[in-house]
């Protein structure tokens, strides 16, 4: 189950990585939220380094590919216990995800504050999360049947 978790959560994180492009083209920048910020943020309150815009790009990207396999595999541990209901599997992870990003980013101050967001950049950041659980849930679902 292990290998199939981490190969959901490469596939999830690919999407996302499609979608975060389609983001950042219709805001026209991106996010406090964008992997490269949080990367610099991190580097420059954890390490003391300030990071150049490629570096935080890259290092937002290794930050990202390990993130999203690791989910993967959180997601494979819960899934089994994750209420039957009316919402899909993966809208559960999606909405897990946003709650685990929401609650621990500001904690880390690795963004601004939450209330510094725009509306429009809050309703990216539920979709990507969606888009997220959706393909990493399929992806493991279509291992496990």
């Amino acid at each position: 189950m292990f290998p199939q978790a981490l190969i959901a959560g490469v596939t999830g994180t690919v999407a996302l990585r499609a979608f975060v492009a389609l983001r950042n083209r219709v805001l026209g920048r991106p996010p406090p939220y964008a992997a490269r910020h949080i990367a610099a943020r991190l580097a420059r309150s954890a390490l003391h380094r300030e990071l150049s815009p490629v570096q935080a790009r890259r290092w937002g990207d290794a930050m990202r590919a390990i993130y999203g396999p690791m989910l993967g595999v959180g997601w494979a541990l819960a899934r089994e216990a994750a209420p039957e209901g009316p919402l899909p599997p993966g809208v559960l992870l999606g909405l897990g995800v946003l709650a685990l990003e929401l609650s621990t980013f500001p904690m880390l101050r690795a963004t601004a504050s939450l209330r510094t967001w725009s509306t429009t950049e809050h309703a990216w950041l539920v979709a990507q999360t969606a888009v997220f659980g959706l393909v990493t849930e399929a992806a493991f679902a279509s291992f496990v049947r």
